[in-house]
């Protein structure tokens, strides 16, 4: 008969003892060793989950990191220390919503703690929710005064709507507390491009190492201003060396995005894309026809409209210049649909189930798609209703079976402009946009979502409407008009005035500053100035290049 093992409750006592010891001297490496030696050994503890949640995480185990601090969670749901790792770790797998709700749970432990304020800052950032994402910096900086990181932050969210003497007051106020602050000297330097002071840009940029080193993902972030300024200067070549330095050092930073032998974006594109070319069109079709189920009623709104496309292509600026007809509620790039996709599409049983559930079954998917659209503030009762999502037109088959009766707004671009744009622009790192990193990469991602994308549009019926990005620019009434009708809207004078209506506007996107500016063509034909730098993706792009009906050259 086995006799059960007895703990012996002294020495696990004192080996918390030595965890939290080493913690307090800062020797993590110390502390995190005990912890695995001792969990292995069957002592549980929310601070040994935590460590070796910690280690897991260095190590690019990113899942296996999840389950640990989600232990650490369950055992210790109050403890600040646990959900602010745990918020740091969801953010770091792109949950992002779930991110917030876990350091939102921290301040609410810590009220009065600046750090726990700046966390959920950037968790909200990080989904977009600007508006609120500053209001936590400022509650930062008003319990610390001297935080110079939520000082930085404010900084560039105030750059990023075009109030360019908010951000330089800030980015000094960064700087004047630690001169090593680089996202504020980055400020400096936006600030100074966009104003046309290229002198004063060159200047910053040449001086920033005059403090000491600069950390790799500061590099990365000045290198790739580098490039913007090489770029407003005419000096093609080198910006496009100063934007391959940048991508080459966010790859290795965000190396676990890409480990090997896992699905990845393109992996799981292609998955798609294997399966709908054969899959039959019965199964997907939406069912425009049919008798209103409930969640037909768009939500209370008038119409339900996806504006998708691929990043890049206008969809920022037909959102702001809709947004500015005053019967359109207009929501950008909110995840409305992440559990639903993650449920069906990410693996075969999920997506064999989908294929056969009719829409009336579908309730709570679209009760939740609508929670969330009330959660992030908007109403959208009587109004027209656009969900901006570049990306979502690889989920088009959920649109199809959730909301049969949407409207589907697709934005065009040239794919040369496309991908190159793509490829300049800094974004908030996640598995799709790890993608943009390099050329090849970003064309074949852009050539596996336009697959998808034509397949979508053949198969599953929605009511659908392209829209070329050049055309509106050249066009801007006639084109305009177009998207009304299709979406059931009078035409509006107010929608002549939408660079200023932005301005009141959270814009999340790196198109802020261009949508403010109003319409411009100076970005149509970009691709030109780097003719030879794209040469080796341009046989990849040319077949949409041809469908699309842009010139060859």
């Amino acid at each position: 008969m086995l006799t059960p093992h007895i703990r012996d409750i002294a020495r696990d006592q004192e080996t918390i003892r030595q965890v939290d010891e080493a913690v307090r001297a800062d020797d993590i490496p110390r502390a995190i060793d005990l912890s695995r030696k001792a969990l292995v050994d069957g002592l549980e503890h929310p601070m040994l989950y935590n460590l070796r949640s910690y280690w897991l995480e260095q190590q690019g185990r990113l899942k296996e990191a999840l389950v640990d601090i989600e232990r650490a969670v369950a055992m210790a749901p109050d403890h600040f220390t646990v959900q602010n790792a745990y918020g740091i770790m969801l953010a770091k797998l792109s949950h992002g919503r779930e991110a917030v709700a876990a350091f939102r749970k921290a301040t609410e432990l810590t009220p009065d703690f600046a750090p726990a304020h700046f966390n959920l800052g950037w968790s909200n950032e990080g989904i977009g929710a600007i508006e609120e994402a500053e209001r936590n910096f400022e509650r930062a900086v008003e319990l610390e005064p001297r935080h110079a990181h939520a000082m930085a932050y404010l900084a560039d969210l105030a750059y990023r709507r075009g109030d360019w003497a908010r951000a330089g007051e800030m980015a000094d106020r960064a700087l004047a507390i630690d001169p090593n602050r680089h996202l504020a000297i980055a400020t400096r330097a936006h600030v100074a491009i966009a104003q046309k002071d290229l002198a004063k840009a060159e200047y910053i940029l040449e001086h920033v190492a005059d403090n000491g080193p600069v950390p790799r993902m500061e590099q990365a972030m000045l290198s790739g201003i580098l490039g913007e300024l090489r770029h407003e200067q005419g000096r093609y070549g080198e910006a496009f060396a100063a934007h391959t330095a940048a991508n080459t050092l966010k790859k290795t930073l965000f190396a676990h995005y890409d480990t090997p032998g896992r699905e990845n974006t393109a992996t799981h594109l292609a998955w798609l894309i294997e399966y709908f070319r054969t899959a039959p069109a019965e199964q997907w079709k939406a069912q425009r026809d049919r008798k209103p189920v409930p969640g037909d009623d768009h939500g209370g709104a008038a119409q339900h409209v996806f504006l998708v496309g691929f990043p890049r292509s206008g969809t920022t600026l037909l959102e702001n210049i809709l947004a500015s007809h005053p019967q359109v509620a207009a929501l950008e790039e909110k995840e409305l649909m992440g559990p639903t996709f993650r449920e069906f599409m990410t693996n075969a049983r999920g997506r064999a189930q989908l294929a056969q559930t009719q829409t009336k079954d579908l309730q709570k998917h679209r009760q939740h798609y609508w929670d969330c659209v009330r959660g992030f503030g908007l109403d959208v009762r009587g109004k027209v209703f656009i969900d901006k999502h570049p990306l979502c037109s690889i989920r088009l088959m959920l649109v199809a079976k959730l909301f049969p009766r949407a409207k589907i707004l697709f934005a065009i671009r040239d794919p040369r402009d496309v991908v190159l744009s793509c490829y300049r622009r800094s974004y908030m790192m996640n598995f799709s946009l790890f993608e943009f990193l390099t050329l090849e990469r970003a064309a074949a991602f852009y050539d596996g979502t336009m697959e998808l994308s034509r397949i979508e549009h053949e198969k599953m019926g929605l009511d659908w409407h392209w829209l070329r990005h050049e055309a509106l620019v050249e066009n801007f009434e006639a084109e305009l008009r177009k998207v009304c009708d299709f979406i059931g809207l009078d035409w509006a004078p107010e929608m002549n005035d939408f660079a200023e209506h932005a301005k009141s506007r959270h814009i999340a996107t790196p198109s802020a500053l261009q949508v403010m500016r109003g319409l411009n063509s100076s970005s149509v034909g970009a691709w030109r100035n780097y003719k030879e730098q794209l040469a080796p993706i341009l046989p990849v792009l040319e077949p949409w290049v041809k469908a699309y009906g842009y010139p060859p050259d």
